[in-house]
């Protein structure tokens, strides 16, 4: 199973997704799971808030090197999970479309950008994750 989750700029909430899906499915070679952005980046690394609370909640991490979704990714990977509703359309614009429905948002609502420790977006998106880790078929 290979899943890729999308943020704005991939140095927040979709490497968060990434690096929480791989605790949660910890040793299992059966998944791949990358994380990218739907507008153009910079190659940013971790937003640094990010990165403090995913040390806070015991959340391995590697080094992050932001990038942007391309066309080619929607043939790669069997899902593209998007933190929120811009990032599903941004998605579909590059991709050329969802002919496949590989693309949706990893919550109903959007994920907040929590400035305040990234509590709420830590929340959501492990609630996220492990709801969307019952649906998927290996």
């Amino acid at each position: 199973m290979k899943i890729l989750f999308v943020c704005s700029g991939n140095t927040g909430r979709s490497p968060m997704a990434e690096f929480v899906m791989k605790k949660l499915v910890g040793d299992d070679a059966n998944f791949v799971i990358e994380s990218a952005a739907s507008k153009p980046t910079d190659g940013g690394d971790l937003h640094a808030g990010i990165a403090q609370k995913l040390r806070e909640e015991n959340i391995p991490y590697t080094k992050h090197t932001a990038r942007q979704i391309t066309a080619a990714d929607y043939e790669k990977f069997d899902k593209i999970i998007c933190m929120d509703a811009g990032n599903v359309e941004q998605v579909k614009n590059i991709c050329g479309g969802d002919s496949q429905n590989k693309i949706q948002m990893l919550l109903e609502t959007d994920i907040p950008w929590d400035k305040n420790g990234f509590a709420k977006t830590y929340e959501d998106i492990l609630r996220g994750c492990q709801n969307l880790l019952k649906t998927v078929k290996i």
